[in-house]
């Protein structure tokens, strides 16, 4: 893990334009998620447009610590599946599931990391809601972002927010700074109070994950990377890299 996560103005500019290609990829595969698509459909996409942009999918073969090699360029979970999923080629999503696809692309050996959950068809008012809270939740906590800003008012934000409409947050995973590294200080957990952790600086590059469960934050492991809610109850991510800047906040991957 970096120890220092301060970025020059020429790491920004290609994280930037990396920031709008993981963009661009994005909204390619939002575009074909509907009822009874293949999910490694996705993958096989995805794969195909880091070639054309000729980035790199750093999640694939990634193997930190005593790991396996991650399988796939994507993470990709299906209701009650949690983080670190990832795609197979007999999986089908149905009307009324949801879907978070989650990945990151390196340009010039710098990373970018961005997620979102789609709804299959049509999903109950309940569950709308649940994805657009999420979602909210993560807009709230990216507008809190400027230098010296604690990392508890970001975490606290999208508790808060998660919380006023009875759902909930995940406890054992957080959002990160990243840059050379997927990982980098600091850390970012979608839970605590205001004035817990240490301060965002000015050229910052971190990862704001909205993690997001709707009912208990409880997790199963299903293998060494798989996860899932253990209440069976949905989960829901969405994520950007933003840049902290002296009186603000640059979203990299919107």
């Amino acid at each position: 893990m970096a120890k220092n996560n301060i970025k020059t103005k020429e790491e920004i500019e290609i994280m930037r334009k990396a920031g709008k290609i993981l963009s661009e990829i994005l909204s390619d595969l939002k575009s074909m998620i509907k009822p009874d698509l293949r999910v490694w459909d996705l993958e096989e996409r995805f794969i195909f447009l880091c070639k054309k942009y000729k980035v790199l999918p750093s999640c694939k073969n990634f193997a930190p610590d005593k790991f396996p090699p991650f399988p796939t360029g994507l993470c990709i979970s299906i209701n009650s599946q949690s983080v670190h999923c990832f795609p197979r080629r007999n999986s089908i999503i149905r009307e009324g599931d949801i879907i978070n696809v989650d990945t990151v692309i390196a340009l010039e050996g710098l990373n970018v990391d961005s997620a979102f959950c789609a709804q299959v068809g049509k999903v109950s008012a309940k569950t709308k809601k649940f994805l657009e809270t999420t979602e909210k939740a993560l807009n709230e906590a990216i507008l809190k972002v400027k230098d010296e800003v604690k990392i508890g008012v970001i975490s606290n934000t999208l508790q808060k927010t998660m919380g006023h409409e009875g759902f909930n947050v995940l406890k054992d995973y957080a959002g990160h700074g990243i840059g050379y590294h997927m990982h980098e200080v600091p850390e970012i957990p979608c839970y605590g109070k205001k004035n817990e952790g240490p301060s965002i600086k000015e050229g910052m590059t971190i990862c704001i994950e909205s993690l997001a469960c709707s009912g208990d934050d409880r997790i199963t492991n299903m293998n060494a990377w798989e996860t899932k809610m253990s209440d069976d109850g949905l989960f829901c991510i969405f994520e950007h890299t933003v840049l902290v800047t002296k009186n603000g906040y640059e979203v990299l991957t919107k």
